[in-house]
């Protein structure tokens, strides 16, 4: 039990005495009936156990904040170096290490076996960190500050993530309870946001905005690219011309993960971390669903996919084994100067290696065949195609007749919609015969691309 149900139930057994003494009062008299004297004397005696285990709890929980505070993390000779990492979380009741947050979500998950609990120390660590361990639902926050990929989109960003977290972590004054909790990224959602991340490559190149809630979130637009100024005459009046406005709407659809059954064994197992493995599979089927929508969703009932908003660019590729120099250079100019700047190739890998088969030809004393791909040589130069940088979904259709099978312009037109609010639920009795525990996670999440009615990108399809 923890420290604040220890206090709820003394508060209560205390109201149940004073309603004795209150009745006694009432009738007026001075003292008790014999029966209303032993149980208010078994309500003390209760009252007693309770104080000294809070004062024990107390005690203990004070000095494991003395020792955080003077060491950084948990002074515990059996344990293992690696765990702690010296890195230190903020929960609602003072700083907490990364090893205390995976025990706590370890005791969150155990208490789900009725022949193995969680250990008091277990459920100490919990409690500090702010999680109800009785609960069977736990909500969790995705940071604001989405992870995004390095340049060559290879692997995921992580160590510039986790500076702006520091950062905004310092910003927020996470020594306040709620505030710090939410803040803190656990194991759990660092392993669902990058399992997310790398699945497909929607969110590598989208612009990804948090909000706090599902609300309909209205993003105004404006088109006044066919407006121009004028010269005028002298004593000339001048014409109006107004700004017209239009708006996107993203909504937040619900996503569930599906159930993950985990065995009883493998949440005792202590060498198992088990917050990152949960998230890490919760992330990847939330990862691939989501991926498919943003990439080719119909935009009814679920999110509006990039191929399904982008615009024709007029280019039909001349077969769906071949494509031509000329194809790709046709559907990069299609699309306006302005997001050319950021422009970006996106298709399936099998049309990947039709593109590299693509040789230009270019006369150099000789005439030779020159690729259209180029690979980077350098580390940090990503591969390209007539110097643009591409991006493999595998969401995208595999190249076929008629078919959109290459997109091209400034991809981070795509936004995403995530609501920060996860909510994980822990099924105790339904698997309970096959010793296991079900988690089920729940999100919501909306994408569609932000065109004015310029067209930041547009898609060649195959004949």
């Amino acid at each position: 039990m923890t420290l604040p149900e220890l206090r709820e139930q003394k508060g209560r057994l205390a109201n149940e005495a004073d309603q004795i003494l209150k009745a006694a009062a009432e009738d007026g008299r001075h003292d008790l009936r014999e029966d209303e004297d032993k149980k208010f004397d078994s309500i003390h005696a209760d009252i007693e156990k309770l104080t000294k285990q809070i004062q024990r709890m107390e005690k203990q929980q004070a000095t494991m904040e003395s020792l955080e505070t003077s060491t950084g993390r948990r002074s515990d000779a059996n344990q293992p170096e690696h765990r702690s990492g010296g890195t230190e979380r903020t929960g609602r009741l003072g700083r907490a290490t990364q090893y205390e947050h995976n025990e706590a979500l370890r005791a969150w998950s155990l208490a789900a076996c009725a022949d193995v609990q969680p250990t008091p120390e277990q459920r100490a660590v919990a409690q500090k960190c702010g999680i109800n361990i009785d609960s069977k639902r736990l909500n969790f926050q995705l940071s604001p500050v989405a992870m995004r990929m390095q340049d060559d989109g290879r692997q995921p960003d992580v160590e510039s993530w986790n500076k702006r977290m520091t950062e905004e972590r310092a910003a927020m004054g996470t020594t306040s309870g709620a505030v710090g909790l939410y803040t803190v990224p656990d194991e759990m959602m660092r392993g669902l946001e990058t399992a997310m991340l790398a699945f497909g490559g929607m969110r590598q190149v989208a612009t990804v905005i948090r909000t706090s809630s599902g609300a309909d979130l209205p993003i105004p637009t404006s088109d006044d690219t066919s407006n121009k100024g004028a010269i005028l005459a002298e004593n000339t009046a001048v014409s109006e011309v107004d700004i017209t406005f239009e708006q996107l709407v993203l909504q937040a659809y619900k996503y569930s993960s599906k159930l993950v059954l985990v065995s009883a064994e493998l949440l005792q197992d202590s060498s198992i971390n088990v917050g990152a493995m949960i998230g890490e599979k919760l992330g990847e089927r939330i990862g691939r669903i989501t991926n498919d929508h943003f990439t080719t969703g119909t935009g009814s009932s679920q999110p509006n996919g990039i191929v399904t908003a982008g615009t024709s660019s007029s280019v039909t590729l001349t077969g769906t084994a071949t494509i031509s120099y000329d194809n790709i250079v046709d559907l990069i100019h299609s699309v306006d100067p302005s997001y050319r700047v950021n422009g970006k190739f996106m298709f399936h890998d099998g049309m990947l290696k039709i593109i590299k088969k693509i040789k230009v030809l270019q006369y150099s004393g000789d005439t030779v065949g020159m690729p259209l791909w180029t690979p980077g040589l350098i580390a940090s130069q990503p591969d390209t195609i007539l110097g643009y940088t591409y991006l493999i979904n595998q969401s995208m259709t595999t190249p076929a007749t008629a078919v959109k099978s290459i997109l091209f312009g400034d991809l981070s037109k795509y936004i995403i919609r995530d609501t920060r609010d996860v909510t994980l639920l822990r099924l105790d009795e339904r698997y309970a015969e096959y010793h296991q525990v079900g988690f089920l996670a729940f999100s919501r999440h909306d994408g569609d691309l932000l065109d004015a009615g310029t067209h930041p990108v547009k898609y060649a399809t195959q004949a």
